[in-house]
């Protein structure tokens, strides 16, 4: 097994897990950050990787299946804590007589601004937000930085806007990995705006202008019921679920 170190770059595999660092989220939050995923093969040799990265100064998150409980326990032993129940939700197609009344566009350069500032206002139920160790202003941040890595060209394949009276009151960032599958990577309108349906006519323009995907793919919180709800309106169903884990280990 190799052996995991504070300075670590590249991925470590250990019984049925895999560990890596994040460079992007090591940087938001100022802290050495890892990431545990997989499943528990061989249950020593997993808790002994995952118990030298726990036993490191910084922030560490895993995300397993909810019927995973051989994983679930190993993470819980090793200090790890439950802050979320993530589900996905799929469609495999939307009508396209309700594609929107023309409030959305995609985005262009000019809109990072707002779309960061949308992003640092608006959510209240990610794993950051949810988690108490992680204060409000850092989890504001890492949504902002987010979004905004879309115009620097870091994440996000396509990303759509709202407007109103010519004010960009919301935003879709959208990914394309292969399978003709189109994700909603992060969605958000400012709540002044809630309840119009901008969200729904986003996900239907984002349908629409990226040529009717095969599989339309969302993941929001447990938590999030009235995400859960939005989705669920348009013909989104579950079709899986997750527990997310945070560990932290502050040395000073």
């Amino acid at each position: 097994m190799s052996s995991v170190s504070s300075s670590v770059r590249q991925v470590i595999t250990a019984g049925g897990l895999s560990i890596v660092y994040d460079s992007w989220l090591s940087e938001v939050m100022s802290r050495e950050v890892h990431r545990v995923s997989g499943k528990v093969e061989e249950e020593d040799e997993a808790q002994r990787a995952v118990q030298q990265i726990a036993h490191l100064p910084g922030f560490s998150f895993a995300r397993v299946r909810t019927d995973d409980v051989r994983t679930t326990q190993m993470l819980e032993r090793c200090g790890f804590h439950l802050v979320d129940t993530a589900v996905t939700l799929e469609v495999s197609g939307l009508s396209a007589s309700s594609a929107g009344s023309g409030n959305v566009r995609l985005a262009r350069p000019e809109d990072r601004k707002a779309v960061e500032g949308i992003a640092r206002r608006s959510f209240t139920c990610s794993r950051f937000h949810l988690d108490p160790a992680i204060p409000k202003s850092l989890a504001d941040e890492i949504k902002a930085q987010w979004a905004g890595n879309f115009f620097l060209g870091k994440r996000g394949d396509q990303m759509v806007v709202a407007e109103k009276a010519g004010e960009i009151v919301g935003f879709a960032q959208l990914l394309k990995p292969s399978g003709n599958v189109l994700v909603i990577d992060l969605i958000a309108v400012e709540k002044t705006h809630r309840g119009q349906g901008l969200s729904k006519e986003m996900i239907r323009f984002s349908y629409m202008s990226c040529g009717h995907p095969r599989i339309m793919r969302a993941g929001t919180q447990i938590a999030n019921t009235v995400s859960l709800g939005v989705y669920q309106d348009i013909g989104f169903r579950i079709v899986s679920s997750d527990y997310v884990f945070h560990h932290h280990l502050v040395i000073g």
